[in-house]
This record gives C-alpha cells, structure tokens and sequence, in this order.
C-alpha cells in the first residue's frame, strides 16, 4: 500500500497532567493511501476529529509520529508552517470561519499566503470556485449575504485554492439537504479526479461514503476496526453494528425485496445502483424471465 500520510504508534492525550486528561489516541498506527478518497468513519468519540488535526499538524503527538511522505512533520517543528499548506484541513461547520470583506477575498486569503503571483492567485480561485459550485457573479458580495450552503461552498473553496497535497474534511455536508449534499460531494469528487490528490472526508453518511469514497476506514475507540472498499465494509453488518454504524438504508431496501420474493441483487449500497436494479428484475418479470 503506497501510504501519503500515515499515523505510526500514535498516542495522544488532552489536557495533559490535568484533573481532566484524557486519552484520545491509543497507540494507533494507520495509513492513508496517495491518490483516493478515503472515508473515516467511527462513532462519536472515535478519534475522527484527533486524527484530522494530527493530520494537519494543529496537533503534536503525545507519543509517536505522523509521517507525510515517510517523513516525520514534526522532525522540524518551526517548519509545521509549511506542512499545513500541504495538509490542507476544512472544519466542520467551516462557514463560521469566513470573515473577508469579499467571496473573491475569502477564497485567495490562503494562497495569497503562499507567495503565489496575483496571476496564480486568481487562477486558483476560479478553479477552486468552480469545484465548490460558486458562480463569478458571486465574487463581489459579502460572504455573510449567501446561504449556509453558499457559504460553506465558499469556505471549502477557499482551502481548495491552495491545492493542498491532502486535503482533509471533517462532514463538508453536515446539515445541508441532499441537493445541497450532492454539490458538495460530488464537487469534492471532480476535484480529486483533476489534481489527483489525497483526499480524507470524515462523515456519518453511510450513503455518501458510499457514493464518493474509494475507500473506507472503520474507526472503533481510535483503532481501525475495517478498512476496504466500500463493498468490503459494508459486507460485515454485524461488525458495523457493534461499533455504532449500519448499511446504507437503500441497502436495507434492497434486503427487504429480497425478502419480499422479488428477485433483486444484492450488495447494493447506493440509490442509482438500486434504481437500476429494480429496474432490471422488473424487466426480466416483465418478460417472463
């Protein structure tokens, strides 16, 4: 497996030598393949949210290292700096974080951290609009006059333009409704396919991961309890079940079918997949088959 970013015997605790440390992180040793997007997934309280900011360098290791092309990040720490440009990291509910006079602004604040040419600048913000689905007409308006949808797609943008190495998102979707999911995602997916980066969403969305992840990554108390494509995965029910995770829902639609005596397939784990499905054993009963 060629890892670009991985996790070796990772520890780490918050709030060290405190009445309230706490052990987040347990000698975890994980890796990230180059070139795919991966989804973490875990329960509350897995370690999704550590691991994306020990990532990204936000967080030191207590014990251990993280390793970005085989090489320590912190093996100079005055140099963490430079790491996060590579590592690019969008928060959850990354919308709070705008704070610009302008779309255009907030967008090219990151690369115009980078010592880039004004010419590169606005070329990485029209690309990265692009990707996040933010038309130019927008550019001149306060990012505080769009819609929480809008303005996510703004934020994301906005570490899209440094075009990242890795880019890292912790539930780019939360809250939005699925249209509004669909954008982002798929967004997310066609910027991948062009840069052919690294990419690492973290979600609770069975269905989603399904659709856009390559590949998945189990959490269980900061431990990967499954990693593999999405067919892999979501083929060991019972062992999703014990960590707080299920099946797609269409893939419980599917089951009940096959339960109901119409002669779908299964291992089915997305809606167009199913769709097509159905279609078909409608089809074939149609035609006497």
């Amino acid at each position: 497996m060629n890892n670009k970013i991985s996790l070796e015997h990772v520890t780490y605790r918050y709030s060290v030598g405190t009445p309230f440390e706490k052990t987040a992180l347990d000698d975890v040793t994980l890796g990230f393949e180059q070139g795919i997007i991966t989804g973490l997934m875990g329960h509350t309280g897995s370690g999704k949210s550590t691991i994306a900011q020990l990532l990204n360098g936000l967080l030191r290791p207590t014990e251990g290292r993280v390793l970005l092309d085989g090489e320590d990040i912190w093996a100079e720490p005055k140099k963490i700096g430079a790491v996060r440009f590579r590592v690019g990291l969008v928060f959850q509910y990354p919308e709070y974080q705008l704070f610009e006079e302008s779309v255009e602004r907030d967008i090219a604040y990151g690369p115009g951290n980078m010592g880039l040419s004004q010419e590169e600048i606005t070329e990485r913000v029209h690309n990265a609009a692009r990707f996040a689905g933010i038309s130019p007409d927008l550019f001149d308006k306060s990012p505080f006059e769009l819609s929480g949808g809008q303005k996510r797609r703004v934020a994301i943008a906005g570490v899209m333009a440094m075009e990242p190495e890795i880019l890292v998102l912790d539930e780019p979707a939360a809250g939005l409704d699925p249209a509004g999911r669909r954008e982002i995602l798929g967004g997310i997916r066609a910027y991948q396919k062009e840069k052919k980066n690294t990419i690492i969403i973290i979600s609770h969305s069975m269905e989603d991961m399904a659709i856009y992840a390559d590949k998945l990554m189990v959490l269980d108390h900061g431990h990967v309890s499954r990693y593999g494509t999405p067919h892999e995965v979501f083929s060991h029910a019972e062992e999703l079940k014990q960590v707080g995770l299920s099946r797609p829902q269409i893939t419980k639609f599917i089951m009940e079918l096959q339960r109901a005596g119409i002669p779908v397939e299964g291992g089915i784990y997305s809606v167009d997949e199913a769709y097509r499905e159905v279609l078909r054993a409608f089809e074939k009963k149609r035609m006497g088959g």
